[in-house]
């Protein structure tokens, strides 16, 4: 993506948090912390409340890709949070 389309996003995102309270600004991970890369189970997918690709739903997508950068994402998202509600 490109800086242009990450802000995007970013501010999608927060504006998503802050509609929904629930939704917090964060992915799947895995137990040591990483971004977890593949389909959550259904019992997963029904608790998790965050962000989630589309390879987190279907084991049929890859998409945002490999490429994408979560960390930085999430980051640009909590940032974001912390600044006075429009």
């Amino acid at each position: 993506l490109t800086p242009q389309q990450y802000a995007t996003l970013v501010k999608l995102a927060a504006g998503l948090c802050r509609a929904f309270p629930t939704l917090r600004p964060d992915c799947p991970r895995a137990a040591q912390g990483a971004v977890r890369m593949d389909a959550l189970s259904d019992a997963e997918f029904a608790q998790f409340r965050g962000s989630l690709g589309h390879f987190h739903i279907t084991k049929d997508k890859q998409d945002p890709g490999p490429a994408f950068d979560w960390e930085r994402f999430l980051a640009a998202v909590r940032d974001e949070l912390a600044k006075p509600a429009p």
